[in-house]
């Protein structure tokens, strides 16, 4: 139809960018001259991650340049490394452009190859005016192994509990997840979340579960800890009915033992009687450890 209503030019050039002498045409990503030499280092990076894992926590969230600003179609001609190492590099780059990455973040990543890595790490609470509570989790893994993730282990615990605690999959999961019963006191308890299909090497998947039966009586604090390279963790905490709110800090713990203050993430508001609270912490690493405490005004009988 355009090409009858503008005789002499074929679809194509109506469709094309106009470049001017004033604004030339963007240069793409492989008129890099340094493009063939930062994807071979990109992918040599990976490929020596898959096969030697660094130990837990030995590896600092932007602690190694990792090159950036690669096509994924590059990949295709460097020489010399894995096809599990290509694969991995070419979902990166693919996931920087989904996700909206910087150049940063995705280096960042890549240096994290052989890990599991969380994205993202979300945990809501509602506490209700006589304590009791549930807890809604979601979590956002990234495979950047070369073996495919089956299942999630976690624990929780609680001051008290009636019973057993109950533990169900959320229904926003992008997989289907089971909960298996690992060991259950009568405060805490382990499980794992079996996950199917399975998360693929270069495969990132949101998966999600929630603990009812946990109440709050005197001790009000919540300690998150950090199994794994973590991207974004946000704390999300509800107490209806709390009134006036005391004292509310936040503390990180490192792999090393220090403390230091995480009440520069900490925002706190009331929402008529019930108290609001939101802790976010980004780029931590396993073995670190996350603590809310707060006190009210209301004390449980």
């Amino acid at each position: 139809m355009l090409e009858k209503m503008f005789p002499g030019w074929t679809a194509e050039q109506l469709f094309a960018r106009v470049v001017t002498e004033d604004q030339p045409a963007a240069p793409s990503r492989n008129d890099d001259p340094e493009a063939p030499a930062k994807a071979k280092a990109l992918l040599g990076a990976i490929d020596e991650r898959l096969q030697a894992p660094a130990a837990a926590g030995d590896v600092e969230w932007g602690a190694q340049d990792a090159p950036s600003a690669i096509s994924p179609a590059l990949l295709a001609s460097v020489e010399g490394v894995s096809d599990e190492a290509r694969n991995l590099g070419r979902h990166l780059l693919e996931m920087q452009q989904v996700l909206r990455l910087s150049d940063e973040e995705t280096s960042q990543l890549a240096a994290l190859s052989g890990n599991i890595v969380e994205l993202a790490m979300n945990a809501e609470i509602d506490i209700d005016p006589d304590g009791w509570s549930r807890v809604r989790y979601r979590h956002q893994l990234l495979n950047l192994t070369d073996k495919p993730v089956t299942r999630l282990a976690r624990e929780v615990w609680f001051e008290y509990t009636e019973k057993k605690l109950r533990i169900v999959s959320n229904d926003d999961s992008d997989r289907r997840v089971m909960i298996q019963r690992v060991h259950d006191t009568a405060n805490l308890s382990k499980f794992a979340c079996q996950i199917s299909p399975p998360i693929q090497p270069a495969e990132w998947a949101t998966v999600g579960f929630t603990v009812q039966g946990g109440q709050f009586i005197h001790d009000h604090y919540w300690r998150q800890s950090i199994p794994r390279y973590l991207r974004h963790y946000t704390l999300r905490i509800k107490h209806r009915g709390a009134g006036e709110l005391l004292r509310c800090t936040a503390t990180e713990e490192h792999p090393d033992g220090s403390e230091n203050s995480a009440e520069d993430a900490l925002v706190w508001d009331y929402d008529g009687d019930d108290v609001v609270m939101t802790l976010t912490r980004n780029y931590l690493r396993p073995n670190q450890a996350l603590t809310l405490r707060w006190d009210v005004m209301h004390e449980f009988a």
